[in-house]
């Protein structure tokens, strides 16, 4: 085949990926209660640098970023009051989550709480990551089924 016929194909079978995903992060992203809107973009490479580095930082195995731990068992409300009390997230903050390795769900959270509640119902667990910009903050809370830690970073 020639290398010409072939990169269409690559692009166009890019493309089509491209747009799957950008359907299935809308359908995510239509699921979330406590927001009054979202907004959903392809996340360029010089976009979010601080925030993707700090979140590679703290997915490492042995990483040694301060962290709020919880036990399990903890009942869902319980964690939610928690989370929402370290946090200190306001209302009509925008929150960003890195849907899949190159989408950005951006959404307007009302309901902080509802928010999270339904974070946890549609991921079927009590991970999320979710990246703030005002001010430029990293909020992870990993469930790695004996305890639940939760980071808060901010620049």
């Amino acid at each position: 085949m020639a290398l010409w016929l072939i990169n269409i194909i690559y692009v166009m079978k890019t493309n089509l990926k491209n747009k799957l995903n950008l359907i299935k992060a809308k359908n995510y992203a239509s699921k979330i209660d406590g927001v009054s809107s979202f907004n959903i973009s392809f996340l360029h490479e010089n976009e979010f640098v601080w925030h993707r580095e700090k979140l590679m930082e703290i997915n490492k195995i042995d990483n040694i970023i301060k962290k709020k731990v919880f036990n399990l068992p903890i009942k869902r409300n319980v964690l939610v009051r928690e989370v929402e009390s370290t946090l200190n997230v306001k209302k009509d903050t925008i929150c960003n989550l890195f849907y899949y390795e190159n989408i950005c769900i951006s959404f307007c959270v009302e309901n902080f709480s509802n928010f999270i509640l339904s974070l946890f119902k549609i991921n079927r667990t009590y991970d999320f990551s979710l990246t703030l910009t005002s001010p430029d903050r990293v909020i992870v809370l990993s469930d790695n089924e004996y305890d639940i830690h939760l980071y808060n970073i901010q620049k």
